[in-house]
């Protein structure tokens, strides 16, 4: 297949342990079943043979990707990242994380469809690309250095650069690190700051000269022409309701948008821009969209101290997810449960407490000894909730019931907060690799006209609260097409927020699949129905389920959701579920369900591995037979 419109053509290598660059054609990585983002990311870190390594191995490739939509004028603009993960627990996956900004456009208009960044440099560097000219340089002076200022000083030497950067905490290998480009849009889930750290890389700086060449030009103009009208229409769409702190109360949120609002910001071409800009004296400019400090009640309402723990946590680059539903709400809820005394906090934990929990202060000194503390690599603050409660299981007297509050809110493969809230996300949970928390929007209450349309079954947002329903009958379609839909959007790339499908629903001419396919057929010039689109992010999973089988032994045993959801109802605590309590799940049903989702996907019920035929079903056949080498085909 020869590429002439739509991707870039070029898949760049570059090698800091040695310095040597190299360029592969995106051909070889066969795009056009793989499509772009997670995908061709995918496809690469497979053909890089799965290796074994721990995340902070030099042979831990660290892969940044576009799509074939990238460029255009649209919600194209995202980013993906994989990894081998530090931030997975107990054992350290392959995964993935998304970005918006600038940063993928600029790397496609410098010619590249991905960037694989190999090896370990022996002294801090950072890498420029501009178009063809590739430079590892020095980044001594910039060690240290928060996110913001970093940038800020590469601009001098970059100018209109797209620049992705870690900060402190990245740098010293905190499992719960960002890589973050301009002043809010970050790969958070995953931790691949620290890989950005483990091999010497301050940051990333890209400018691209050239362009993006479409197929069918007149489509094109016409497509994105009815993304915009329908957003302006759908004032409810996910994406325009981030004018303030989300999740905060209305008086805060108004607080902000009359006193310290600036401006919107977002990815580059998109109509939407959906992040707020605020500004507050004495601490700073940033952007904000959806779960940052604010969206936790459970801590201050105070703005300063809101927008205090926001820019602190981007400069130092820490993840707020795991901030607003980690450690510090792990330590609240055990306080208020009477686990932990402040006492307990204070002297055994070694973190500040009393003020905070007493009622006499807010949590902003708390939150800055524990940045501090997470950002300097000291352990266990910057290891993520699991590990920090693993650490202090058998150093308190209440450690096993700190065990088990913790898994009610970091389920097994990553934060259960604001989406383990039916049978189709749960099944979701223990199938993937992370948390798949922005495509489980999708969970969420599509009425029956959708669900008809689409061939699901009627579900509702908050199934497992309505137990006079037959809540498990059917879940594992639902589960089955909304994984297949995230893989597009992955991997086209499109905006989660702008590719809800009842935003996109007015059949037969519009509806999300429709949308993606004309799309994608009119920028590459590849005819691609809505049948062979969805074939596609079918074949991505599997290739993802088929990299979890190589590399990690994934098998049915594997694919859990922790005990405490099996035993009892589990209290929400955040978004529309705040204070509600969801479940139990009963565990044969929940059994029975993995059976049929194994099923319908093709693969064996007993192992939970794709078989042969689905596998060259789907054209993957060499996929197919590495694995009967290696002995794990079933």
């Amino acid at each position: 297949m020869a590429i002439t419109f739509g991707w870039a053509g070029t898949v760049l290598f570059v090698d800091l342990s040695s310095g040597k660059v190299t360029k592969v054609a995106t051909t070889d990585y066969r795009p056009e079943e793989f499509i772009g983002g997670l995908g061709l990311n995918t496809r690469i870190f497979w053909d890089l043979g799965c290796p074994e390594v721990a995340a902070y191995h030099p042979d831990n490739p660290l892969i940044i990707s576009n799509g074939p939509l990238a460029g255009i004028y649209g919600p194209f603009g995202k980013g993906l990242i994989c990894s081998i993960s530090p931030q997975s627990y107990p054992r350290e996956l392959f995964n993935y994380s998304s970005f918006g900004g600038r940063f993928s456009t600029e790397l496609k208009y410098a010619g590249y469809d991905a960037l694989v960044v190999l090896g370990k440099s022996a002294k801090p560097v950072y890498l420029s690309i501009r178009d063809e000219d590739i430079a590892i340089k020095n980044a001594d002076d910039l060690w240290g250095v928060d996110t913001f200022e970093a940038q800020q000083a590469l601009l001098a030497n970059e100018a209109g650069a797209s620049i992705l950067v870690i900060g402190p905490a990245g740098e010293n290998l905190s499992r719960i690190s960002i890589i973050l480009t301009e002043t809010n849009s970050a790969a958070g889930q995953g931790g691949f700051g620290a890989v950005m750290g483990s091999k010497n890389l301050k940051a990333i700086a890209v400018r691209g000269n050239g362009a993006v060449h479409v197929a069918r030009a007149r489509d094109v103009v016409q497509l994105t022409s009815v993304i915009t009208e329908e957003n302006n229409q759908n004032a409810g769409q996910m994406g325009r309701i981030f004018r303030t702190p989300y999740g905060s109360p209305d008086e805060i949120q108004e607080i902000f948008a009359n006193k310290y609002y600036v401006k919107q910001h977002g990815c580059y071409g998109c109509p939407q821009q959906c992040q707020s800009v605020n500004y507050i004296p004495g601490i700073g400019l940033s952007g904000s969209k959806c779960a940052n400090w604010g969206w936790s009640p459970l801590f201050s309402d105070a703005p300063r101290d809101i927008w205090q723990a926001n820019v602190s946590m981007q400069k130092v680059g820490i993840n707020s997810f795991d901030i607003t539903c980690g450690i510090p709400l792990l330590l609240l809820l055990a306080y208020q449960a009477g686990i932990l005394s402040t006492r307990e906090i204070e002297e055994d934990v070694g973190l500040p407490a009393s003020q905070w929990l007493g009622g006499t202060a807010t949590e902003q000194e708390f939150l800055r000894v524990f940045f501090n503390k997470a950002a300097s690599g000291e352990i266990p603050y910057g290891e993520g909730t699991p590990r920090f409660t693993e650490y202090f299981r058998q150093r308190l007297p209440h450690g096993e019931e700190l065990m088990s509050l913790q898994e009610e809110l970091y389920t097994a493969h990553g934060s259960a907060y604001h989406h383990v809230d039916n049978l189709g996300s749960a099944l979701h949970w223990a199938t993937d690799s992370r948390d798949p928390l922005g495509s489980t929007h999708e969970y969420k209450d599509p009425p029956p006209e959708i669900t008809d349309y689409f061939g699901l079954p009627p579900y509702s947002g908050y199934q497992i609260l309505d137990t006079s329903k037959t809540v498990y009958a059917g879940a594992e379609l639902v589960t089955t097409w909304v994984q297949e839909n995230q893989c597009l959007k992955n991997s086209l790339t499109v905006c989660e927020y702008w590719s809800h499908v009842k935003s996109f629903y007015k059949p037969p001419e519009l509806d999300l699949r429709v949308m993606e396919s004309r799309l994608f057929s009119a920028v590459t010039g590849i005819d691609m129905d809505v049948e062979k689109l969805a074939r596609a992010g079918e074949r991505i999973w599997n290739l993802r389920r088929a990299v979890m089988v190589k590399r990690e032994g994934r098998t049915r045993e594997d694919d859990i959701i922790n005990e405490p959801y099996f035993k009892k109802a589990i209290t929400c605590y955040g978004g529309s579920m705040l204070g509600k309590k969801n479940g139990p799940i009963d565990r044969s049903k929940f059994e029975a369900l993995k059976d049929r989702y194994y099923e319908r996907r093709g693969w064996d019920v007993k192992t939970g591995r794709p078989k042969r035929a689905k596998l060259e079903e789907l054209g993957l056949k060499d996929i197919a037979d590495e694995l009967a080498g290696l002995g794990k085909l079933p």
